[in-house]
């Protein structure tokens, strides 16, 4: 029998911290990390913890992704992995974000009976007072207040400007799991960036679906610029990168923002494909000759700009002509780094009615010749950085090389982009920005020495 006293106390009390407690596993893009933020936020601003263990929670939060079929199918593995009886317990398992949305609660209850609670994207204003049983609750005036980052402590953070998206590509789901484009007034996101700046980020990092669409919503034309303009007024010693930006929202008043010093010359472009019949059928518009010309100007107006673009392969109609005009444009280019996917047919996109597109084997295999290309590419980029100083914003100790610390300059955006490692020396903190000289590189990565300050 178990003894009264102290030991009964503690005991008693951490099953009531365990029930209060919360693990949170996020799949899919940064936009995803930034509602798994705001749905903390709403459980931490009610007295619960984040654990980093499930084991150790009360409840089980898998935020999903269901952007393509691969990111369903880890979805509902992450699902079914953590609803193990073994795992699971008597704790409460929720499911939030773009699974729920895109299938409904009801067809996914009868799928997964193992989750407790299904949450829509209409449920998020009110996810602290669902997870403590009030479900007619409300947290905010239906906006969720964000207090915390996953990613601070590595010293960015990430905002979302906007919501859904305005444009209709034929192969994106997004419209319909996300909706149309929402607007963030500026006023807003700037509160978000002041209140994180102050807790000492030294990058923030704009995203949304189409961050060049930014505005049209709410002000009547796009807004990019202006958002930059009034984001840069915060004091200190900080960056503004911004991804995901069209290439045909791409204007003068984009790359006359572009050049304030405090924005890394960094581009994150979309092209998708190069072939003109491709791109109309994706819904989109231009060719290999309008993307050159577009380089070409960007090349021009913004000093040692770092290039990240984003091609789809095997598109319904890429034959071998369409992928060598592609893979000679990607040679042609030299991006500092690429994104590649294999087409997917997802049901309800207009794309949907034009066929599976290449053959899996074959979308591989281009695939394959692309990466290699790419990888060359990448390896002679950064010898060519051997040599020089950069600034850089040193993130932690790395999980991948023993005694080295983890860095990005303006050429690499977090997470998906190559990093500097740092060697160990003592007065190197994580979330610093420090000069550093590139003396070697590491296949795709770079080898740099923390000059004196």
């Amino acid at each position: 029998m178990r003894g009264g006293g102290e030991d009964s106390v503690g005991w008693e009390r951490s099953v009531v911290d365990r029930k209060r407690s919360f693990y949170l596993l996020c799949l899919g893009c940064p936009k995803n990390e930034v509602d798994s933020d705001y749905l903390a936020s709403a459980l931490m601003s009610r007295g619960w913890h984040m654990r980093e263990r499930p084991e150790d929670a009360g409840v089980i939060v898998v935020n999903t992704c269901s952007f393509m079929v691969p990111a369903v199918e880890e979805s509902i593995e992450s699902i079914l992995e953590l609803g193990d009886t073994g795992m699971k317990g008597d704790r409460r398992l929720v499911v939030t974000g773009c699974l729920v949305s895109r299938y409904g609660k009801q067809a996914l209850s009868s799928l997964l009976p193992e989750v407790d609670i299904f949450v829509d994207f209409e449920d998020y204003p009110r996810f602290g007072a669902l997870m403590e049983g009030v479900p007619d609750g409300s947290d905010t005036r239906g906006v969720l207040p964000r207090g915390h980052a996953s990613t601070l402590s590595r010293g960015y953070v990430y905002v979302k400007i906007c919501e859904g998206c305005a444009r209709r590509c034929s192969f994106c789901t997004i419209p319909l799991l996300r909706g149309p484009l929402r607007s963030r007034p500026w006023e807003e996101i700037r509160e978000e960036a002041r209140f994180f700046l102050a807790r000492g980020a030294r990058e923030i990092v704009l995203i949304a679906q189409d961050t060049t669409s930014y505005g049209m919503d709410i002000y009547g034309r796009p807004s990019l610029p202006m958002l930059v303009d009034e984001l840069c007024e915060e004091d200190g010693d900080w960056t503004l990168r911004i991804m995901y930006m069209h290439p045909e929202g791409i204007d003068a008043d984009v790359v006359d923002a572009m050049r304030h010093p405090r924005v890394a010359n960094y581009l994150d472009l979309p092209f998708q494909h190069v072939d003109a019949g491709i791109l109309e059928a994706m819904g989109r518009k231009g060719d290999a000759r309008s993307h050159r010309e577009l380089l070409a100007s960007l090349a021009e107006s913004l000093h040692d700009l770092a290039l990240r673009a984003t091609f789809i392969v095997g598109f319904p109609g890429e034959d071998r002509t369409a992928f060598a005009s592609l893979y000679d444009f990607v040679a042609e280019m030299r991006f500092d780094w690429l994104g590649l996917f294999s087409y997917s047919q997802e049901e309800g996109t207009p794309a949907f009615s034009l066929g599976k597109g290449a053959e899996a084997s074959v979308a591989k295999s281009r695939i394959e010749e692309l990466s290699a290309l790419q990888d060359e590419i990448m390896r002679e980029n950064a010898l060519d950085m051997v040599g020089k100083r950069v600034r850089v914003l040193v993130e932690g100790r790395s999980l991948e090389a023993d005694g080295f610390w983890e860095a990005r300059s303006w050429r690499e955006a977090p997470e998906i982009d190559g990093v500097i490692f740092i060697p160990h020396e003592g007065g190197i903190s994580a979330a610093s920005v420090r000069e550093a000289r590139i003396v070697a590189t590491e296949g795709i990565d770079l080898v740099g020495d923390l000059q004196s300050q």
